[in-house]
């Protein structure tokens, strides 16, 4: 296990309901994933990799355009979005300009801790990318 795997690995497991944790360019390719494809509890199996990718497009689209008229509205750049339905949710975190770090959860996961959690996972990313 990579030490980015490590990182990915300590921020699931400390996440009730966390799906999957990831490590995206803001290209859109996917760095790192945990856990891998199929692993994880059989009632939350992790996203294959195909499904996996769209989000990390779609997340990246996101934070593009967050970064524009709104951020310039709000006079800082938006770096977390967070998005939720029924089952669940995503939480995405830039780490510096050129990477983001997101989460999939189950709807039981308690969003102040996932904040929380990513946030201190961003700022240890942000060392090993530096």
């Amino acid at each position: 296990m990579t030490n980015l795997e490590d990182i990915l690995g300590r921020l699931a497991t400390r996440l009730v309901g966390c799906r999957v944790a990831a490590v995206a360019a803001m290209d859109g390719l996917l760095v790192e994933r945990y856990p891998a494809e199929g692993e994880g509890p059989e009632v939350q199996r992790a996203p294959g990799a195909a499904e996996l990718e769209h989000v990390a497009a779609d997340l990246t689209s996101s934070l593009s355009l967050l970064a524009g008229e709104i951020s310039r509205q709000l006079g800082s750049r938006i770096d977390e979005v967070i998005a939720l339905g029924e089952s669940g949710g995503y939480l995405a975190r830039r780490v510096g300009d050129d990477l983001f770090c997101f989460v999939m959860v189950n709807a039981n996961a308690d969003l102040g801790s996932v904040r929380r959690e990513v946030e201190g996972v961003c700022r240890e990313l942000a060392a090993v990318f530096a």
